[in-house]
């Protein structure tokens, strides 16, 4: 009895343990979620030159950061394929079969990438959509990744939509794109506005993605 009574109270111990990590692990995803949705909201707002546009500017990143949180959950937070990870950032977006080529190397990533590339795809996506390849009927983008020297180089094409004029101020979807998510996996980002398209290419090292 005394035996069966330590084992026990060791198996509380332990149980204490593994439900105090399952706290804080929860905290610090909720803290870091609450932190991009204000950051979102704040920058959202600033940038929109009304209310109403900032409202559906909201709405559709906190959207693509549901789903981004739904792919999670189904992969019960684990690596993931990433043709995956961005056939489910920008199926909402592709309308008609075959608009949105993807192509690349198999490639697992980590849990902790799907936020950021889902952030990132929406934001292309919603700009094509807007003003880009995927406003018009024909127009198709390209969306294509290959490893290389230790990098992974993740390449946006636009093709068939009006002719591209670069905007004059870069609004906070622009700056999201180009530097705040290519930064936050420790690469480069550049978005360019050729008349035929706009190009997007981001080069990041593959072990921030990988783990």
């Amino acid at each position: 009895m005394l035996r069966q009574a330590g084992l026990d109270a060791e198996a509380q111990v332990v149980a204490a343990r593994i439900q105090a990590v399952l706290t804080d692990e929860i905290h610090h995803r909720m803290k870091n979620m609450l932190t991009m949705v204000t950051a979102i909201v704040r920058q959202s707002l600033r940038a929109a030159p009304s209310l109403a546009d900032a409202e559906a500017a909201i709405g559709a990143r906190l959207i693509a950061m549901a789903k981004a949180h739904d792919l999670l959950l189904q992969l019960d937070w684990k690596s993931a394929d990433l043709a995956g990870v961005l056939r489910a950032a920008v199926a909402q977006h592709d309308t008609a079969q075959g608009r949105i080529l993807i192509r690349g190397d198999a490639v697992e990533v980590a849990s902790a990438a799907v936020l950021p590339l889902s952030l990132l795809l929406n934001e292309l996506c919603t700009n094509a959509t807007k003003y880009g390849a995927l406003s018009r009927e024909g127009g198709a983008v390209t969306l294509s990744w290959a490893q290389e020297a230790g990098s992974l180089i993740l390449r946006w094409v636009e093709s068939g939509g009006p002719p591209v004029v670069a905007p004059g101020v870069k609004s906070f979807g622009t700056r999201l794109i180009e530097s705040g998510i290519p930064r936050q996996f420790g690469g480069t980002g550049h978005l360019s506005f050729a008349p035929s398209g706009v190009v997007f290419e981001m080069t990041v090292p593959l072990d921030r993605l990988t783990t």
